[in-house]
């Protein structure tokens, strides 16, 4: 499962500020619950998240670093663990691979990791992630209040696609084993 983070872990902050430091980094209500759901379901946990601040000066790669070790630490902490984090630092205009919607990052995560793109979920909160999934060809979750009819499924919340998910998978499992 692929995860944008800002807008889907944290908290997005406003105003074209990026989270750069620490205490900025806020977890979004029930996404400890949510993860450690997906992650008890057998989900591979990939963060795929494009961080141009560091092309902009706003940060660095090891101010993006703290954060994501604070991010792992305080899961682990609630017994969850990602499985990789992957960022794009780059600015709109460098045409890279990677920064979303293009999916390179979604590629190199299944290329590192061994994912099978066509059975995997993006989890964003905008139209850039969902291109992202689209364009990896995996099926796209749209999580927050914007709309995107391309989305496959769409959630006011991370943990109400895991309970969604948590319900799907455990009437799949019953079925299967009433066969």
């Amino acid at each position: 499962m692929f995860l944008d983070r800002d807008g889907v872990i944290n908290v997005k902050l406003s105003d074209n500020r990026y989270v750069a430091r620490v205490p900025e980094f806020e977890f979004l209500p029930g996404v400890l619950d949510a993860l450690s759901m997906l992650r008890e379901l057998g989900f591979v946990l990939v963060v795929v998240t494009n961080q141009r601040g560091i092309a902009k000066g706003l940060m660095t790669s090891e101010d993006l670093d703290r954060v994501h070790g604070h991010m792992a630490a305080a899961l682990g902490e609630k017994g969850v663990s990602l499985d990789r984090i992957y960022y794009c630092p780059h600015e709109e205009y460098e045409n890279c691979a990677c920064r979303k919607p293009k999916p390179g990052m979604l590629f190199d995560a299944a290329r590192d990791l061994g994912l099978d793109l066509a059975a995997s979920y993006m989890v964003g909160d905008s139209r850039s992630d969902m291109a992202a999934g689209r364009n990896a060809g995996t099926r796209t979750v749209l999580i927050g209040k914007d709309t995107d009819d391309q989305a496959d499924l769409a959630f006011a919340s991370l943990l109400d696609f895991a309970l969604f998910t948590k319900k799907e998978y455990g009437e799949k499992t019953k079925a299967r084993a009433e066969k």
